[in-house]
This record gives C-alpha cells, sequence and structure tokens, in this order.
C-alpha cells in the first residue's frame, strides 16, 4: 500500500541554504562564551527588562534583520511545487525555523513548532508591533 499524506520536518539547515545563520552550529549564535552570554542576557524576561533598548536593538540587527532580508531557496520553492501538485491536505510541514520561509515560498499548511519572529506582540500590552 502507498502513503496517502506526507509531512516534511525542516530544520536550521532550511534557513542555512537561505543564507540565515544557525543557533547552535559552528559560529551560531549561541555559540561560544559570548553567545551563551547573548541568550542568558536577551534571552530571558531579566535582560528585556533590564535594558530593553539594548536587547532589542540587538534582536533586530543581529537576528531578525537577516531573517527579514533572507528569500527562499530553490528547495523550499521545490517542496511548494510539490505541495500544490499534491495538495496541502496530503502534504504538511513542520518546521523548528522562526523565519516563515516555508510560507514566503507559499506553503500552506505549516506547523511552526518555535513560533515566527515575523509576528511581534508588545510585552507590555500586547498589541501587534513591528520592528
Amino acid at each position: 500500500s502507498r502513503a496517502q499524506c506526507c509531512v516534511v520536518f525542516s530544520g536550521a539547515g532550511a534557513s542555512a541554504d537561505s543564507g540565515i545563520g544557525t543557533f547552535r552550529g559552528e559560529g551560531g549564535a549561541w555559540s561560544g562564551v559570548l553567545g551563551t552570554v547573548s541568550l542568558l542576557w536577551g534571552g530571558t524576561p531579566i535582560g528585556w527588562r533590564w535594558t530593553p533598548g539594548l536587547v532589542w536593538s540587538r534582536f533586530v540587527s543581529d537576528f531578525y534583520g537577516p531573517i527579514a532580508a533572507a528569500a527562499p531557496h530553490a528547495g523550499l520553492v521545490a517542496l511548494t511545487e510539490l505541495q500544490a501538485r499534491f495538495g496541502s491536505d496530503n502534504m504538511r510541514f513542520v518546521t523548528m525555523n522562526v523565519d516563515s520561509l516555508h510560507q514566503t515560498a507559499g506553503s500552506e499548511a505549516v506547523a511552526e513548532v518555535h513560533g515566527s519572529v515575523r509576528r511581534f506582540r508588545c510585552g507590555t500590552c500586547g498589541a501587534p508591533a513591528h520592528p
């Protein structure tokens, strides 16, 4: 018998091929001493509370900026074309990435395990925000 559905799991490699740095790989955002300090400070409510301007500016320049500038690579486009052929009911995506490149490529039925950095909310009032 043949499978009726396909689930594609993607991670950092799918983003790296579009020029987005990884978190844990060599030279990644969380690697080395500086990466650990950055994660402990900027990745916690303490850093955001005590130095919101610094953490926000670093987030935008180091993390969000490269994601906002990235474009889907040929592999993501090919997956979108496959999904169009088989239908989003029969082909779905689960991604660990926060860049929404699957959706930018045109894919539907994408589950984002860690959310997306393309959607922001104010930490105080919850209103949508933009970097």
